[in-house]
């Protein structure tokens, strides 16, 4: 008897239980929908099954014992398992959305505009936007004329999609499904990419979004069209309607078509997506995009400050022509450009409120902070961004403020849970490997770096500055007194971009003018490196020191994964040169000849040095009408060379190498009747033939360091006559 009245309670209980589990599903999906439709955070769908799922312990009880416990007749276990059964859900619900936001998925902002008045607008949160990355557009048929597409139409879909801000598109090279998927599964729910061929002038293109941990197409469109540039607009309302919510009181975004934020000539875009950026703005005078592209490559590089300026003022003038938070971009730029740093900072976080997780933002902030060696700000803003938004850009510089900070086992710990994710993945495992080395975890670090290196023999490239590094540190300690020897600033030979050394705590911290900051790890006596191979680039800089054991001298190799050692040399900048250019740049001829003297005896080996005195000594003794008359002689074209007065200045400009070499505009200083010296590239003199007295022939003398002399360069192209 007793065991048919517990089976008819069990079938009573499953009834009930049944009759939840439907009540609770469709409850879910009101809330769903009211979510969605009053864009309030859908976190709250999760957190309810959690909680729904979480109770069915003690719903099962109670359902089982129902009527006894409708009495407030308690059993001591159930007195115990009820309020943990909640406590439990409490716990679970606090880590798993404790730094989740649960309130609305829109914030407003406000702004004001270039006339001064002030707005506000209603904009989607980072956090609830859809991302994705966007792959190339693989060609079905190989057309060379055409083979830029392949880049060109995924590069421009992004610059499309970012207009939209419930979209946080992501822009990627790879080829390959298995890089895809390896690349997006990681951070996104899908990707998307495509196919494209040109059948009689017809434009014929297949879009697919595809789940990221299978690719398998989720959904595709065939576009075609004779203008490709239409047919990109089309594709972006496609992947849009795709990946935003269809309810009225979503956010809405201003977009301009690829023709209005871009160009309408498809070969000015073509040598756009072909970095060409100066052949860019000469088919297209108004390419506003073109010009902030070209100003942002020479600011992060410091190719040159006159061109840096000429560059940020073009992108500017024509910033209406750009999407609207590209414009504050290029008026950031331009702040930048002018030394107005405590303005870009302002206009920076003002821009960050809207993209939070902006690449191109984040890298000026974490340049200012670099400036100033705010670490403490640095450091915040970096882990802040990697916790609002876990991608790849944050992971890496996540990577380095941790190794900054000196944080190993937070780095550590977050790996591990990003290969929780991605259990059979090859790649994320090996980012272990710098956190274990600065922790002079040389056991775990040696076992990173070997199975790193047997599942991806073709990196050996990039991992051989890790060889060097183990090996030294396995018999010799890195000390602060050995890392100290390092500090120091430092100029390139070739650019005017300088490098900045010191210690923090245990740590040798290097940060270079206009990008970011990389901690280095000793790896001999005179050697340091840095870079993460996966990232496709990694640094070993070998410094050479002085009769007194200084080091005046850096020779950086940089290497890549196409097997190429860059090579580069830079030099150590003290006071005494500091205190030289100083009144050198405010013209004070006399105080800077005095200086520079100085600074010569103290920085023997520093060739330029000499030059500069050669050009303050014949500022000196030459009067100023006959300096005049001598640099107005020398304008002119000489070939591919341009010679020009701006301001009373002389200048010279080489027009673009037929191999795409673009060269900056710099300012040539006389140290003679025919030969100039720069403060750019420090090893080029530009001297002249002269034939009575006036320029006819233009070369260029190069300094060989190893030999310590100038020689006439024996290039091709580097001597021209003057045109006629």
């Amino acid at each position: 008897m007793k065991t048919l009245t517990n089976k008819k309670k069990w079938v009573k209980t499953f009834q009930f239980f049944a009759a939840y589990l439907v009540a609770a599903w469709t409850f879910l999906q009101f809330v769903d929908w009211a979510l969605n439709r009053y864009n309030i955070s859908p976190y709250w769908v999760d957190l309810l099954l959690w909680i729904f799922i979480g109770i069915i312990p003690s719903l099962l009880i109670y359902l089982f014992h129902q009527e006894r416990i409708n009495k407030l007749i308690l059993k001591k276990r159930e007195k115990i398992i009820f309020p943990l059964n909640i406590l439990l859900i409490m716990v679970i619900t606090y880590f798993g959305f404790g730094n989740s936001d649960l309130g609305a998925t829109t914030k407003s902002i406000e702004y004001t505009t270039e006339a001064g008045e002030k707005r506000s607008a209603l904009i989607t949160k980072e956090e609830f936007r859809k991302g994705f990355y966007v792959f190339p557009f693989k060609p079905k048929k190989v057309d060379s004329s055409k083979q830029w597409l392949q880049f060109g139409i995924n590069r421009l879909l992004v610059e499309d999609l970012r207009q939209n801000k419930n979209l946080s598109p992501e822009l990627a090279n790879l080829t390959s499904t298995p890089e895809k998927v390896r690349e997006a599964r990681i951070f996104y729910d899908y990707y998307v990419d495509g196919e494209f061929e040109i059948l009689d002038s017809t434009y014929i293109a297949t879009t697919f979004i595809r789940e990221s941990k299978t690719a398998r197409i989720s959904k595709q469109q065939t576009f075609k069209g004779a203008d490709v540039l239409d047919i990109i607009d089309d594709i972006t309302v496609f992947i849009t309607d795709n990946f935003t919510s269809k309810e009225l009181n979503t956010p809405q975004y201003l977009d301009l078509d690829v023709k209005e934020f871009a160009s309408s000539s498809l070969k000015a875009i073509e040598y756009l997506i072909r970095y060409d950026y100066t052949n860019a703005v000469k088919e297209d005078e108004t390419f506003a995009l073109g010009y902030l592209l070209n100003g942002k490559h020479n600011l992060t590089f410091n190719v040159s400050k006159y061109e840096e300026r000429q560059l940020a003022d073009k992108a500017y003038q024509y910033r209406s022509r750009l999407p609207l938070q590209k414009r504050g971009e290029a008026l950031i730029l331009k702040n930048l450009a002018y030394d107005e740093f405590d303005n870009a900072e302002q206009l920076v976080k003002l821009q960050l409120e809207v993209d939070p997780s902006d690449d191109t933002y984040n890298k000026i902030l974490y340049n200012i902070y670099g400036r100033t060696k705010n670490l403490s700000a640095y450091t915040q803003h970096a882990y802040d961004a990697w916790a609002n938004k876990k991608n790849q850009p944050n992971a890496y510089i996540v990577l380095e403020a941790g190794l900054i900070r000196e944080d190993y086992d937070y780095l550590l710990q977050q790996i591990d849970l990003a290969t929780l994710t991605q259990p059979n993945d090859e790649y994320i495992f090996h980012l272990k490997l710098r956190p274990f080395l600065h922790k002079r975890d040389l056991k775990e670090a040696q076992k990173i770096h070997d199975k790193f290196k047997l599942l991806h023999p073709d990196f050996d490239n990039l991992t051989k500055v890790y060889d060097t590094a183990i090996a030294y540190l396995k018999n010799n300690k890195s000390t602060v007194e050995k890392l100290k020897r390092f500090e120091g600033l430092y100029r390139s030979n070739n650019t005017e971009q300088t490098y900045t050394y010191w210690l923090e705590n245990n740590t040798l911290l290097q940060y270079v003018s206009n990008q970011i900051i990389h901690a280095y790890l000793l790896a001999g006596n005179n050697k340091i490196v840095s870079g993460t191979p996966i990232r496709g680039r990694t640094w070993l800089k070998e410094f050479v020191d002085d009769d007194n054991g200084e080091f005046y001298m850096e020779k950086q190799y940089q290497y890549t994964g196409r097997d190429d050692t860059g090579i580069s040399i830079s030099w150590k900048i003290d006071s005494t040169i500091l205190k030289a250019e100083r009144y050198l740049g405010s013209k004070q001829y006399d105080s800077a000849k005095i200086a520079y003297e100085k600074a010569i005896v103290a920085n023997p080996e520093h060739y330029f040095l000499k030059d500069a005195l050669a050009h303050i000594n014949y500022l000196l003794n030459t009067d100023t009408e006959t300096l005049q008359s001598q640099l107005n002689a020398v304008t002119g074209k000489y070939g591919p060379r341009r010679f020009f007065i701006e301001d009373g200045r002389l200048f010279y400009k080489r027009q673009q190498n037929e191999n795409g070499r673009v060269f900056p505009k710099i300012e040539l200083l006389p140290i003679s009747e025919n030969r100039y010296m720069n403060m750019t590239k420090l090893g080029d003199h530009h001297t002249f033939k002269l034939e009575n007295g006036i320029p006819k022939t233009s070369f260029v003398h190069q300094y060989i360091i190893e030999d310590e002399k100038w020689i006439k360069s024996e290039l091709e192209g580097n001597t021209f006559e003057k045109d006629d």
